[in-house]
C-alpha cells in the first residue's frame, strides 16, 4: 500500500477513537478496536469499492470490531457472585456460608468459564434463561445443558451438595 494511502487512513484516526471511545468507555479497549480497524482497513484495502466514503467504511469495520470486543468482555467477566451473599445473621452463619462460598468459588473455578457463568448468573443472580443466553451469547438449549452439567458435579462435592 502506498504512504499515501496509509496517511489517509490515519487522518480518521482520531474520528475512530472518539467513536470507539463513546461505545467502550475504556481507552485501552478503544485504542485496541481502532488499531485492528486500521490494520483490517489496510489488509482489505483493495476490496474498498468506494460506494461509500472511506470514513464510512471505517467506522463500519470499527462497529464490527466493537461488537467482537464486546462479546469477548462478556466472556471473560469475572463471575462476581460472591458480593451478593450477606452475613447478617449469627457469626457462626456467616462461617458456615464464607466455608460455602469458598468450596463453590474452588469448584467453580476448576469448570469452563461459560458453564460456570451459567450457573452464577441463574442461581446466584437470578436472571431467567433468556438473559443468560443474551449476555453470554449462547442458545437456551446449551444454556439448560451447561446449568444441569454444573448442578451435577456440585452436587458431588460434599461441602457443597447440602446447599443446592
Amino acid at each position: 500500500m502506498s504512504p499515501a494511502k496509509t496517511q489517509e487512513l490515519g487522518r480518521f484516526r482520531p474520528q475512530l477513537l472518539s467513536f470507539a471511545m463513546r461505545r467502550l468507555r475504556s481507552r485501552d479497549h478503544a485504542e485496541d478496536a481502532v488499531q485492528e480497524t486500521l490494520l483490517a482497513a489496510l489488509e482489505g484495502m483493495e476490496r474498498f469499492g468506494g460506494a461509500s466514503s472511506l470514513g464510512t467504511w471505517l467506522i463500519g469495520i470499527l462497529k464490527h470490531k466493537i461488537a467482537d470486543a464486546q462479546r469477548a468482555s462478556s466472556r471473560e467477566e469475572p463471575l462476581g457472585y460472591d458480593e451478593d451473599l450477606s452475613y447478617e445473621n449469627a457469626p457462626e452463619d456467616g462461617l458456615a456460608r464464607r466455608r460455602l462460598v469458598d468450596a463453590l468459588d474452588a469448584r467453580l473455578r476448576q469448570l469452563p468459564s461459560c458453564a460456570a457463568q451459567v450457573f452464577v448468573l441463574r442461581e446466584v443472580m437470578g436472571m431467567d434463561t433468556a438473559e443468560v443466553c443474551s449476555r453470554l451469547a449462547i442458545t437456551p438449549s446449551n444454556c439448560w445443558v451447561m446449568h444441569h452439567r454444573v448442578r451435577q458435579r456440585l452436587r458431588a462435592c460434599p461441602g457443597i451438595r447440602d446447599a443446592l
